[in-house]
């Protein structure tokens, strides 16, 4: 059997999210579409495609912790307000079925997907599905651009780092995760993810190790900080 890896897996997990809407669909009279049932599928709707965005982040980075994905989650949702959804819910009060036609779509395609295997290079259906409702009816037409843009935000690039450095660091060497881990709780400002984070993707640790144990790294943020003041002009 061909090893599972975040770039190629065999689809058979449904998202919580999908089978919520699943749950939603078959307990209510779906037409006309009650005003609660609209109400919970927006939401879940919503979950879901901040969740594929999730995956897409983990799947670049090859993370394959399922709590550092949860955390992604958990910190997509914190950053999308609803200005992210506004295009999406204005639909919605125009049309609420769609709330029903797009759970559904996800549904289908989430389901069929679980239960297919991919051939060698095959593109996973999902990868089609998701991108083509965020154009849609998010109108976000280059994911590409907005996963890059989300990747800024501190709270992910923390994520991104612990769960890099955690698959990387060798074993016998946890106290680097552990003094990574310390600096980043003290981190009141959010720029230390951003001077860690290209040390690991580039897998670059004993570099990384000698900034941090040289006291080095101090030297590197005030730089960060200082560059950041002169662009917005401090």
């Amino acid at each position: 059997m061909p090893e599972k890896s975040p770039t190629n897996r065999v689809p058979g997990k449904i998202s919580p999210y999908t089978q919520a809407m699943a749950r939603c669909l078959s307990e209510r009279a779906e037409f006309p579409p009650e005003t609660q049932l609209v109400h919970n599928l927006t939401n879940l709707v919503q979950g879901r495609m901040l969740e594929y965005l999730a995956d897409q982040i983990c799947e670049s980075h090859r993370i394959v912790d399922p709590q550092s994905r949860g955390r992604i989650v958990r910190a997509l949702l914190g950053i999308f307000s609803e200005e992210f959804f506004a295009l999406f819910r204005a639909k919605l009060e125009k049309r609420p079925d769609l709330a029903l036609l797009i759970a559904r779509r996800i549904i289908r395609g989430e389901f069929e997907a679980a239960g297919g295997r991919l051939a060698n290079g095959a593109r996973r259906p999902l990868d089609s599905l998701f991108p083509a409702i965020f154009r849609k009816y998010f109108e976000y037409r280059n994911l590409d651009s907005l996963l890059h843009i989300v990747e800024t935000d501190a709270e992910i690039q923390k994520t991104l780092l612990l769960a890099l450095l955690k698959q990387r660091v060798e074993p016998d060497n946890n106290g680097l995760y552990e003094q990574v881990a310390g600096i980043l709780e003290d981190d009141s400002e959010g720029l230390c993810p951003n001077l860690f984070l290209a040390y690991v993707r580039e897998n670059r640790i004993d570099a990384l190790q000698q900034r941090i144990e040289s006291g080095a790294w101090r030297d590197d943020r005030e730089h960060l900080k200082q560059r950041i003041a002169e662009i917005c002009g401090g």
